[in-house]
């Protein structure tokens, strides 16, 4: 029972629920949150699994629903330095604290509310779809799924929940991360003068790739400039007498909205690539996050109200990312902030939620 009808002890109760991404378990959850979107009037509710991750799909209405509301239903691990169990819902001094209060946990809870009170006033929501999806914070696995199936037809809109303080956010970098690998015959260190290093060719190609970054720091748009290049790491060294056989060098860049990640990571794999010369290199790219930008703002006044005069620019990665590529125009908007989540003690002021709660009942209208 996820006691939809109250806000704080809806919180709680999804708070109680083990979704730690990888290690919890999102079946339990996703099975209560399907069973309590049926018991507040939706015209269909699917669920989708994906490898071990699971997702909730409700559709109020009868026509197909063009504005999609998400929110994740996963979170990070517990951090280090609770003051209370993590899965245990605390309230004191206006805040409720527990693991994924803020992100995303407490947008479930407000989502639920408005759906319960419009369902007491027997005034459900037309045209609208709700998704509770898993593996937000480590895989993005679920939602893409989620995209490419029959479910996602006719979207157009969707206000996707994250912490930003009850603002609306309208644009965020994207995330690109690749990893090259060097080859060497390897040997004893006594023989370094004839056979080449890896660490070393990888130690040049770090040096290009930081000198590449620098020149792209004036560029970008206002909010937005230069590309983030990090040089995460080189890994491969064995012993000081060793020669390694192969290293790894790890980097990231979080490039502006409106740019293109893999068009990007092509360019620094010929940073590296020239670098390195005449050495082989293997080049893997891990992650390409498209940045994100909303096109048509004024189309989620009728929703959100004033706040989207003032929209805002946000720090942080979010699946909006990932339905504005789809074609579906987005925003993020949610309670609490980004600096409550992940660390120890994340928590929820009750004032944000209720107003949360408030602004789903105008989405919901």
């Amino acid at each position: 029972m996820l006691f939809a009808h109250d806000v704080r002890r809806c919180l709680a109760a999804l708070v109680s629920h083990d979704t730690q991404n990888p290690m919890g378990d999102e079946r339990p959850l996703a099975d209560a949150l399907a069973g309590e979107l049926r018991r507040l009037g939706a015209a269909s509710v699917e669920r989708l699994e994906v490898d071990r991750h699971h997702a909730v799909y409700a559709v109020f209405g009868s026509e197909p629903p063009a504005l999609l509301v998400n929110a994740h239903l996963d979170t990070v691990p517990a951090n280090a330095g609770y003051t209370a169990a993590p899965l245990m819902a605390v309230e004191r001094d206006g805040r409720i604290y527990g693991l994924g209060s803020a992100d995303t946990k407490g947008a479930i809870a407000a989502i639920l509310a408005a759906l319960a009170t419009r369902h007491a006033e027997g005034r459900p929501p037309r045209g609208v779809g709700v998704l509770f999806s898993g593996d937000e914070e480590k895989g993005n696995r679920c939602l893409p799924t989620f995209l490419a199936s029959r479910l996602a037809r006719g979207l157009r809109r969707a206000i996707v929940c994250e912490p930003t303080g009850g603002k609306v956010g309208h644009r965020h970098r994207g995330i690109g991360a690749a990893e090259a690998q060097a080859h060497s015959p390897g040997g004893h260190s006594s023989r370094v003068d004839t056979i080449p290093n890896p660490l070393v060719t990888l130690a040049r190609a770090a040096l290009a790739l930081d000198q590449w970054g620098r020149r792209w720091r004036d560029q970008g748009p206002p909010g937005f400039r230069g590309l983030c290049l990090n040089v995460a790491g080189i890994d491969g060294g064995v012993a000081f007498n060793v020669i390694p056989s192969r290293a790894t060098l790890r980097l990231s860049l979080r490039p502006a909205p409106g740019a293109d990640v893999r068009a990007l990571l092509a360019e620094a794999e010929g940073e590296v690539r020239r670098a390195a010369a005449p050495e082989d290199l293997e080049w893997e790219i891990t992650h390409a996050n498209p940045p994100f930008a909303t096109r048509d703002l004024a189309a989620f006044q009728p929703l959100l109200g004033e706040r989207v005069r003032q929209p805002v620019d946000l720090g942080f990665w979010t699946e909006a990312a990932l339905l504005s590529a789809a074609g579906v125009d987005a925003v993020v908007f949610g309670p609490g902030r980004i600096e409550q989540a992940h660390g120890p003690d994340e928590y929820l002021e009750l004032a944000e939620l209720e107003a949360a709660r408030d602004s789903f009942l105008q989405v919901f209208s």
